[in-house]
């Protein structure tokens, strides 16, 4: 297995760090897995999955979002959230990603993003997982503060605002818990504009979910403080895919790949994958 580290240059000139990892030639199965972390965290979170997928001949493809770990950009900052979209299509290009062979498995937010993604560009990847997807926001906003940062978001766009998430709503696992407490490249604060467009963004996957067609697989935990449990199943069936499956996991919390058992959970993941886009011998290619 072989890791390297890309700088890929956006269409605004922002740098996004970008991880990968690739099987040894023996075992590489022509298949693609991107992995899009969520709000605030970074693509070195997911290194343990990256790793396991590889192991079993994924050339893995990590990101760090704009303005989220070692990529540049104001910190939890996008002026408009198709930006992401935008940042998405340098990376299919730098890349040189084949549709037919890549899958998205995508946490939170970057589930949200990964959700617009393929509705919008729905013929840029055949498979996508969702992790505790962003469909449905848990956590409440008390009304001045909603009020202050709907003006903020206008007027001052980069206003920050402390995150209202506590660590401990997001694993159960204490190492993980305690990586996520030491970790300096986890951000607790987000924009105003951010939060905006991340509502914008969140009504936009609801309304369009008939234009999500791509085979979807949305695993949930069901102890959920943060994203709402009980919206991803309904939306799920909403959407125009003739190839959706749902999983609860009832006593989980929100980061399904930071709990204890969350090997099994990615086994079945990638057992889902490998029904959708079946192992096949890799023909050579020089690796941007």
């Amino acid at each position: 297995m072989r890791y390297s580290e890309h700088q890929v240059v956006t269409s605004d000139a922002t740098s996004l760090f970008v991880r990968t990892m690739t099987p040894d030639e023996a075992t590489r199965t022509a298949r693609t897995l991107v992995i899009v972390h969520g709000t605030s965290e970074h693509g070195g979170r997911y290194e343990h999955i990256a790793r396991e997928a590889a192991r079993q001949g994924w050339d893995v493809i990590v990101p760090d979002l704009r303005g989220h770990g070692r990529s540049e950009g104001v910190p939890v900052h996008v002026e408009r959230f198709s930006r992401y979209l935008l940042d998405f299509d340098s990376l299919w290009q730098f890349f040189e990603l084949n549709p037919d062979r890549t899958a998205i498995m995508a946490h939170s937010f970057g589930g949200l993003l990964s959700a617009r993604f393929a509705q919008t560009r729905p013929t840029r990847l055949a498979a996508l997982i969702l992790l505790s997807p962003l469909i449905g926001l848990q956590v409440r906003i008390d009304p001045l503060t909603w009020c202050l940062g709907r003006c903020m978001s206008v007027i001052a766009p980069k206003t920050l605002f402390k995150s209202r998430v506590p660590a401990g709503h997001t694993s159960r696992n204490p190492e993980a818990l305690a990586r996520r407490d030491s970790d300096p490249l986890i951000h607790r604060s987000v924009t105003a504009r951010w939060f905006f467009e991340m509502r914008k963004a969140l009504a936009a996957v609801r309304n369009d979910a008939s234009r999500l067609h791509v085979p979807v697989l949305a695993l949930q935990a069901g102890a959920d403080y943060i994203v709402d449990p009980l919206a991803v199943e309904p939306w799920l069936m909403s959407t125009g895919s003739h190839d959706r499956t749902f999983r609860m996991y009832p006593d989980h919390y929100h980061e399904l790949m930071n709990e204890l058992d969350w090997p099994d959970t990615l086994n079945e993941a990638l057992h889902w994958l490998n029904q959708r886009l079946p192992a096949r011998p890799s023909p050579s290619r020089t690796d941007s």
